[in-house]
Protein backbone atom coordinates (compact mmCIF):
# COMPACT_ATOMS: atom_id res chain seq x y z
CA UNK A 1 0.00 0.00 0.00
CA UNK A 2 1.53 3.35 -1.30
CA UNK A 3 0.79 6.71 0.39
CA UNK A 4 0.12 9.52 -1.74
CA UNK A 5 1.70 12.73 -0.67
CA UNK A 6 -0.06 16.06 -1.63
CA UNK A 7 2.61 18.63 -2.81
CA UNK A 8 -0.16 20.98 -3.81
CA UNK A 9 1.24 24.25 -2.11
CA UNK A 10 -0.42 25.55 0.86
CA UNK A 11 -2.21 29.03 1.27
CA UNK A 12 -1.67 30.98 4.16
CA UNK A 13 -4.85 31.43 6.50
CA UNK A 14 -6.67 34.32 6.43
CA UNK A 15 -6.15 37.16 8.55
CA UNK A 16 -8.78 37.74 10.94
CA UNK A 17 -9.00 40.88 13.16
CA UNK A 18 -8.94 38.49 15.94
CA UNK A 19 -4.95 37.36 14.67
CA UNK A 20 -4.15 40.71 13.53
CA UNK A 21 -5.17 43.40 15.89
CA UNK A 22 -4.16 47.06 14.68
CA UNK A 23 -1.99 49.52 16.97
CA UNK A 24 -3.70 51.38 19.69
CA UNK A 25 -5.89 54.21 17.94
CA UNK A 26 -5.13 56.81 20.57
CA UNK A 27 -0.71 56.06 20.48
CA UNK A 28 -0.11 59.08 17.66
CA UNK A 29 -1.64 61.95 19.88
CA UNK A 30 -0.24 60.55 23.33
CA UNK A 31 3.81 60.20 21.83
CA UNK A 32 3.12 64.46 20.65
CA UNK A 33 1.02 64.52 24.38
CA UNK A 34 4.45 65.68 26.43
CA UNK A 35 5.90 67.95 23.25
CA UNK A 36 2.50 69.60 23.36
CA UNK A 37 2.36 69.55 27.27
CA UNK A 38 5.65 71.11 26.89
CA UNK A 39 4.17 74.07 24.22
CA UNK A 40 1.70 74.59 26.12
CA UNK A 41 3.57 75.39 29.64
CA UNK A 42 6.53 77.25 27.69
CA UNK A 43 4.97 79.03 24.52
CA UNK A 44 1.40 79.08 24.82
CA UNK A 45 0.47 80.37 28.59
CA UNK A 46 3.02 83.01 28.62
CA UNK A 47 1.78 84.50 25.31
CA UNK A 48 -1.60 84.25 26.42
CA UNK A 49 -0.74 85.96 29.54
CA UNK A 50 1.07 88.94 27.60
CA UNK A 51 -1.74 89.31 25.57
CA UNK A 52 -4.19 89.61 28.71
CA UNK A 53 -2.16 91.99 30.20
CA UNK A 54 -2.02 94.08 26.57
CA UNK A 55 -5.84 94.77 27.55
CA UNK A 56 -5.30 96.23 30.52
CA UNK A 57 -3.66 98.23 33.59
CA UNK A 58 -1.42 95.80 35.66
CA UNK A 59 -0.17 96.84 38.88
CA UNK A 60 1.82 95.16 41.40
CA UNK A 61 0.07 95.24 44.54
CA UNK A 62 1.41 93.63 47.86
CA UNK A 63 3.26 91.19 46.02
CA UNK A 64 0.29 90.09 43.47
CA UNK A 65 -0.73 91.55 40.17
CA UNK A 66 -4.32 93.51 39.56
CA UNK A 67 -5.70 94.32 36.31
CA UNK A 68 -7.71 96.24 35.26
CA UNK A 69 -9.34 96.41 31.68
CA UNK A 70 -8.26 99.86 29.66
CA UNK A 71 -9.28 98.21 26.09
CA UNK A 72 -7.03 99.34 23.21
CA UNK A 73 -5.67 102.31 25.20
CA UNK A 74 -2.15 100.84 25.49
CA UNK A 75 -2.28 100.14 21.48
CA UNK A 76 -3.43 103.80 20.73
CA UNK A 77 -0.83 105.28 23.19
CA UNK A 78 1.99 103.98 21.37
CA UNK A 79 0.97 106.31 18.60
CA UNK A 80 1.96 108.95 20.75
CA UNK A 81 5.23 108.00 22.32
CA UNK A 82 8.06 109.73 20.80
CA UNK A 83 9.93 107.57 22.51
CA UNK A 84 8.83 104.03 21.15
CA UNK A 85 9.07 105.97 17.33
CA UNK A 86 12.74 106.43 18.06
CA UNK A 87 14.08 102.76 18.89
CA UNK A 88 11.95 101.48 16.07
CA UNK A 89 13.79 103.62 13.76
CA UNK A 90 16.93 102.77 16.08
CA UNK A 91 16.20 99.21 15.47
CA UNK A 92 15.33 99.41 11.70
CA UNK A 93 18.72 101.27 11.77
CA UNK A 94 20.45 98.68 13.71
CA UNK A 95 19.17 95.75 12.16
CA UNK A 96 19.13 96.65 7.80
CA UNK A 97 23.03 97.17 8.74
CA UNK A 98 23.73 94.66 10.97
CA UNK A 99 21.97 91.97 8.81
CA UNK A 100 23.49 93.47 5.35
CA UNK A 101 27.10 93.21 6.60
CA UNK A 102 27.25 89.81 7.75
CA UNK A 103 25.41 88.94 4.94
CA UNK A 104 28.14 89.98 2.53
CA UNK A 105 30.76 89.02 5.02
CA UNK A 106 29.84 85.26 5.61
CA UNK A 107 29.69 85.06 1.70
CA UNK A 108 32.94 86.31 0.98
CA UNK A 109 34.46 84.45 3.57
CA UNK A 110 32.96 81.21 2.95
CA UNK A 111 33.62 81.57 -0.99
CA UNK A 112 37.41 82.84 0.41
CA UNK A 113 37.80 79.96 2.97
CA UNK A 114 36.65 77.87 -0.04
CA UNK A 115 39.45 78.37 -1.77
CA UNK A 116 41.55 78.27 1.08
CA UNK A 117 44.17 74.58 -0.15
CA UNK A 118 45.92 74.94 2.88
CA UNK A 119 45.58 75.72 6.59
CA UNK A 120 41.67 75.53 5.64
CA UNK A 121 40.50 73.98 8.94
CA UNK A 122 42.53 76.94 10.67
CA UNK A 123 40.68 79.15 8.97
CA UNK A 124 37.64 77.69 9.56
CA UNK A 125 38.18 77.61 13.50
CA UNK A 126 39.71 81.41 13.11
CA UNK A 127 36.61 82.80 11.61
CA UNK A 128 34.15 80.29 13.40
CA UNK A 129 35.53 81.26 17.52
CA UNK A 130 33.86 84.77 17.76
CA UNK A 131 30.28 83.35 18.01
CA UNK A 132 31.31 81.07 20.67
CA UNK A 133 32.05 83.44 23.12
CA UNK A 134 29.24 85.04 25.12
CA UNK A 135 27.98 88.33 24.12
CA UNK A 136 28.73 89.57 27.65
CA UNK A 137 32.21 88.99 27.20
CA UNK A 138 32.41 90.36 23.77
CA UNK A 139 31.03 93.53 25.01
CA UNK A 140 33.60 93.69 28.00
CA UNK A 141 36.28 93.29 25.39
CA UNK A 142 34.89 95.98 22.40
CA UNK A 143 34.35 98.48 26.19
CA UNK A 144 37.95 97.97 26.98
CA UNK A 145 38.93 98.83 23.32
CA UNK A 146 36.59 101.80 22.53
CA UNK A 147 36.30 103.41 26.03
CA UNK A 148 37.50 107.09 25.15
CA UNK A 149 39.57 106.68 28.58
CA UNK A 150 41.30 103.40 28.97
CA UNK A 151 40.54 102.04 24.80
CA UNK A 152 43.58 100.95 23.08
CA UNK A 153 41.94 102.12 20.07
CA UNK A 154 42.93 105.50 21.60
CA UNK A 155 46.15 104.89 22.76
CA UNK A 156 46.84 103.82 18.96
CA UNK A 157 45.45 107.10 18.02
CA UNK A 158 47.39 109.50 20.79
CA UNK A 159 50.51 107.27 19.96
CA UNK A 160 50.40 108.01 16.07
CA UNK A 161 49.76 111.47 16.87
CA UNK A 162 45.93 112.07 16.52
CA UNK A 163 43.29 113.11 18.92
CA UNK A 164 41.43 110.76 20.96
CA UNK A 165 37.63 109.97 19.62
CA UNK A 166 34.34 109.50 21.85
CA UNK A 167 33.96 106.18 19.99
CA UNK A 168 30.81 105.72 22.26
CA UNK A 169 29.80 109.18 23.02
CA UNK A 170 28.84 110.66 19.74
CA UNK A 171 25.64 109.95 18.19
CA UNK A 172 26.64 108.46 14.97
CA UNK A 173 29.72 107.19 16.53
CA UNK A 174 27.60 105.31 19.22
CA UNK A 175 25.33 103.38 16.80
CA UNK A 176 28.59 102.92 14.44
CA UNK A 177 30.49 100.76 16.99
CA UNK A 178 27.49 98.74 18.14
CA UNK A 179 26.98 98.06 14.51
CA UNK A 180 30.78 96.86 13.80
CA UNK A 181 30.95 94.86 17.07
CA UNK A 182 27.53 93.44 16.18
CA UNK A 183 28.54 92.76 12.78
CA UNK A 184 31.98 91.24 14.23
CA UNK A 185 30.38 88.81 16.87
CA UNK A 186 27.90 87.33 14.51
CA UNK A 187 29.53 87.01 11.09
CA UNK A 188 30.43 83.35 11.75
CA UNK A 189 26.55 82.00 12.17
CA UNK A 190 26.19 83.55 8.45
CA UNK A 191 29.62 82.03 7.41
CA UNK A 192 28.66 78.73 8.93
CA UNK A 193 25.35 78.38 6.70
CA UNK A 194 26.55 79.57 3.49
CA UNK A 195 29.94 77.51 4.11
CA UNK A 196 28.08 74.47 4.56
CA UNK A 197 25.86 75.04 1.82
CA UNK A 198 28.98 75.82 -0.91
CA UNK A 199 30.38 72.27 0.32
CA UNK A 200 27.44 70.51 -0.99
CA UNK A 201 27.43 71.91 -4.27
CA UNK A 202 28.09 69.04 -7.22
CA UNK A 203 31.48 69.99 -8.07
CA UNK A 204 31.23 68.30 -11.20
CA UNK A 205 28.72 71.11 -12.36
CA UNK A 206 31.40 73.87 -11.86
CA UNK A 207 34.01 71.62 -13.33
CA UNK A 208 31.71 71.63 -16.85
CA UNK A 209 31.25 75.28 -16.32
CA UNK A 210 35.08 75.65 -16.26
CA UNK A 211 35.61 73.22 -18.89
CA UNK A 212 33.38 75.68 -20.90
CA UNK A 213 35.29 78.42 -20.62
CA UNK A 214 33.13 80.74 -17.37
CA UNK A 215 35.69 82.03 -14.67
CA UNK A 216 35.04 81.82 -11.05
CA UNK A 217 33.39 85.10 -10.78
CA UNK A 218 31.04 84.34 -13.28
CA UNK A 219 30.61 80.65 -11.88
CA UNK A 220 29.76 82.86 -8.41
CA UNK A 221 27.51 84.75 -10.04
CA UNK A 222 25.33 82.72 -12.14
CA UNK A 223 26.07 79.32 -10.36
CA UNK A 224 27.13 79.60 -6.86
CA UNK A 225 24.97 82.09 -5.48
CA UNK A 226 22.26 81.06 -7.07
CA UNK A 227 22.46 77.40 -5.37
CA UNK A 228 23.33 79.64 -2.32
CA UNK A 229 20.12 81.20 -2.12
CA UNK A 230 17.90 78.90 0.30
CA UNK A 231 20.70 79.28 2.54
CA UNK A 232 21.69 82.95 2.32
CA UNK A 233 17.63 83.53 3.05
CA UNK A 234 17.79 81.55 6.11
CA UNK A 235 20.47 82.98 7.14
CA UNK A 236 19.22 86.51 7.24
CA UNK A 237 16.18 85.11 8.67
CA UNK A 238 17.80 84.41 11.68
CA UNK A 239 19.95 87.39 11.74
CA UNK A 240 16.81 88.97 11.51
CA UNK A 241 15.19 87.45 14.91
CA UNK A 242 18.82 87.66 16.05
CA UNK A 243 18.93 91.56 15.38
CA UNK A 244 15.98 92.16 17.08
CA UNK A 245 16.52 90.37 20.00
CA UNK A 246 19.96 92.16 19.99
CA UNK A 247 20.30 93.41 24.21
CA UNK A 248 23.44 92.83 25.88
CA UNK A 249 25.82 95.24 23.03
CA UNK A 250 23.81 98.20 23.88
CA UNK A 251 23.05 97.78 27.12
CA UNK A 252 27.31 97.53 28.24
CA UNK A 253 28.50 99.34 26.03
CA UNK A 254 26.29 102.50 25.93
CA UNK A 255 22.97 101.75 27.87
CA UNK A 256 21.00 103.39 25.22
CA UNK A 257 22.65 106.46 24.90
CA UNK A 258 24.08 109.09 24.26
CA UNK A 259 20.57 110.46 25.11
CA UNK A 260 18.42 107.77 22.67
CA UNK A 261 20.65 107.39 20.17
CA UNK A 262 21.25 103.65 20.55
CA UNK A 263 17.74 102.90 22.38
CA UNK A 264 16.60 99.74 20.26
CA UNK A 265 13.65 98.39 21.04
CA UNK A 266 14.60 95.90 23.36
CA UNK A 267 16.30 98.53 25.30
CA UNK A 268 12.81 100.57 25.74
CA UNK A 269 10.99 97.31 26.78
CA UNK A 270 13.48 96.53 29.42
CA UNK A 271 13.16 100.56 30.32
CA UNK A 272 8.96 100.38 30.56
CA UNK A 273 8.94 97.02 32.52
CA UNK A 274 11.86 97.25 34.83
CA UNK A 275 12.07 101.05 35.37
CA UNK A 276 8.89 102.73 34.58
CA UNK A 277 6.88 99.07 36.26
CA UNK A 278 4.12 99.63 33.12
CA UNK A 279 2.95 96.19 32.62
CA UNK A 280 0.22 96.64 30.41
CA UNK A 281 1.77 99.36 28.08
CA UNK A 282 4.97 97.20 28.00
CA UNK A 283 3.34 93.86 27.07
CA UNK A 284 1.44 95.66 23.93
CA UNK A 285 4.57 97.06 23.03
CA UNK A 286 6.24 93.75 23.32
CA UNK A 287 2.77 92.11 20.90
CA UNK A 288 3.21 94.76 18.39
CA UNK A 289 7.35 94.01 17.83
CA UNK A 290 6.57 90.93 17.55
CA UNK A 291 3.49 91.32 14.64
CA UNK A 292 5.64 93.52 12.90
CA UNK A 293 8.83 91.04 12.69
CA UNK A 294 6.24 88.10 11.48
CA UNK A 295 4.88 90.61 8.96
CA UNK A 296 8.27 91.21 7.78
CA UNK A 297 9.69 87.42 7.72
CA UNK A 298 6.20 86.73 5.72
CA UNK A 299 6.45 89.19 3.74
CA UNK A 300 10.23 88.15 2.44
CA UNK A 301 8.75 84.68 2.14
CA UNK A 302 5.64 86.60 -0.24
CA UNK A 303 8.31 88.27 -2.10
CA UNK A 304 10.83 85.24 -2.20
CA UNK A 305 8.00 82.55 -3.72
CA UNK A 306 6.64 85.10 -6.44
CA UNK A 307 10.49 85.43 -7.26
CA UNK A 308 10.31 81.34 -7.91
CA UNK A 309 7.15 81.75 -9.60
CA UNK A 310 8.25 84.39 -12.37
CA UNK A 311 11.60 82.88 -13.27
CA UNK A 312 9.75 79.27 -13.35
CA UNK A 313 6.94 81.16 -15.92
CA UNK A 314 10.37 82.41 -17.96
Amino acid sequence: MTTRLDTAPRTAPAVTTSTARRPFPWFKYLSVAPLAAVFAGLVAYPVGLLVWMAFGRVRLVAGEFQWESVGLDNFIRMLDDETFVVSLRNSAVFITATVLLTLVLGIVLALATDRVVTAQRFAQNLIIWPAIVAPVVISVVWLLILSPQIGLLNRVLVSLGADPQAWLGDNIGAMASIIVVDVWHWTPIVFLFVYTALRGIDTSVLEAASVDGASYLRQVRHIILPLLTPAIAGAAAIRLIMGVKAFDEMYLLTFGGPGTATTVITIYLRSVFFDSFEYGYGAALSITVVALVLAVLLLSFAVRSLIRRTSRGF
